[in-house]
């Protein structure tokens, strides 16, 4: 059975969507959109809307399956240690050790984590954990509802590529991804396939001072987290996507700060399982793989960080079934009224009856017995009657109870005569005599 996946990745500068249908044959792209946003003329909020309406003007939504990537800069990440190694356990206490780090209380937050593998062998297990406001979540729904996106997951920009690529076979054992943007620059930090840090830097300058000024926050924040995490981060690799990733000799001055291979990412090259539907000159991965990551990490039953979680999955659950939930609790309602009738028409009925019964038991008794004026239970009544009948009928006097039928057999034969010869007719006895 084929399906449609939406991946929509929101930046601050451009929103990217990418539109893949999978079935039986394969999977391929069916359409791709990219729009800017021009935040220096118009907020944040009414950008998103324009670059909204464009993208669902030039591709089909409907019935996608869709996930959508948050701006990394919005979230606020922690690296903690886990005081459980069972993920349920620690994502009932977690709350609780974040607020004392945060600036926020615990019921404004909705946060997800993963527990870093490479330090589950040890004592003290670690995780990698993403925050985020709920009202910031609650004002992005609001933004999608009116184009009908409703996300299954919401996650974080960069981090699903960076998630994708360290997931896939054969890779290294530590890698840094870089989504290098003209305003932020995210970067992903893996470890033996799991992603244990994410930061975001914010710099504008000229190309040479800008990829400096990156080498050196990278440097700064890798060697943080070894002093923090006590895990050794010697990076194999190094890839790069976004739009500043494009310019040349960038991955030369990478690779010559670092003394680490520097490479282009291409998520469609990388996966080998997804094509473009047709030809198209205009597929630019640097622009494209943000969205297309959301996809592929889906396709590939990779685990994500997901923000739709509790109140706000449920709503989106509500939502999504409204109109069923509504027609189930109708039909519902309609079975309960048509069992109250029917259990009602049965009661009245089987009382009418009870009522008819009793009614002719009264008569029977009034013609029966006559001569009793006053009726309280005439079931009991003629009850007692009956059984007062049948006694004066089964004891017909003193002759009866005191004189035995054999007996008086025994004094008749006795009394004839041995020589006389006898033939009996008939002998019938009464309550005071004896017929022969």
């Amino acid at each position: 059975m084929s399906r449609k996946i939406l991946g929509l990745d929101i930046r601050y500068d451009a929103v990217s969507a990418v539109i893949v249908k999978s079935g039986m044959s394969g999977s391929w792209i069916e359409s791709y959109a990219r729009i800017p946003i021009s935040v220096k003329e118009t907020p944040f909020e009414e950008g998103l809307k324009r670059s909204l309406e464009r993208i669902c003007g030039q591709i089909d939504i409907t019935d996608t399956v869709c996930i959508v990537s948050l701006p990394a800069v919005d979230v606020t990440y922690r690296n903690l240690k886990a005081p459980f190694k069972e993920a349920k356990k620690v994502r009932q206490i977690l709350p609780f050790e974040l607020e004392t780090d945060l600036p926020y209380q615990v019921e404004d937050i909705v946060f997800d984590f993963n527990m870093l593998e490479a330090s589950l062998e040890t004592d003290s297990p670690q995780l990698f954990a993403a925050v985020m406001e709920k009202q910031h979540i609650a004002v992005l729904i609001d933004l999608l509802n009116p184009f009908k996106i409703e996300p299954d997951i919401l996650t974080i920009g960069g981090y699903a590529m960076g998630q994708y690529l360290s997931r896939l076979p054969g890779e290294k054992h530590c890698q840094v991804f870089l989504d290098i943007g003209d305003i932020y620059t995210t970067m992903v930090l893996s470890l033996s396939g799991d992603v244990c840090l994410v930061r975001t830097f914010s710099i504008v300058a000229s190309d040479k001072s800008k990829r400096r000024a990156i080498c050196t926050q990278i440097k700064r924040t890798l060697l943080a987290f070894e002093q923090k995490s006590r895990l050794v981060c010697d990076v194999d690799e190094i890839r790069i996507t976004g739009t500043h990733s494009a310019t040349a000799d960038v991955h030369q001055d990478l690779e010559a700060f670092f003394g680490t291979p520097v490479t282009r990412a291409d998520l469609m090259k990388s996966s080998g399982k997804i094509a473009l539907s047709s030809k198209s000159s205009n597929w630019k991965p640097h622009l494209m793989d943000g969205a297309l990551s959301l996809v592929l990490n889906e396709l590939s039953g990779f685990d994500t960080l997901n923000f739709r979680q509790g109140r706000m999955a449920m709503e989106k659950v509500w939502l999504e079934n409204k109109k069923d939930i509504l027609k189930t609790g109708c039909l519902a309602g309609i079975v309960a009224l048509l069992f109250l009738g029917s259990s009602m028409i049965n009661y009245y009925t089987l009382k009418q009856r009870v009522e008819t019964k009793q009614n002719q038991v009264l008569e029977i008794f009034q013609s029966t017995f006559p001569e009793v004026t006053q009726i309280v239970d005439p079931v009991h009544q003629m009850r007692v009657k009956l059984e007062d009948t049948a006694k004066s009928m089964s004891q017909p006097g003193e002759l009866a109870t005191s004189v035995k039928t054999i007996d008086i057999l025994n004094d008749i034969s006795r009394l004839i005569p041995e020589k006389q010869d006898v033939e009996l007719v008939s002998i019938v006895m009464g309550s005071d005599n004896v017929v022969i």
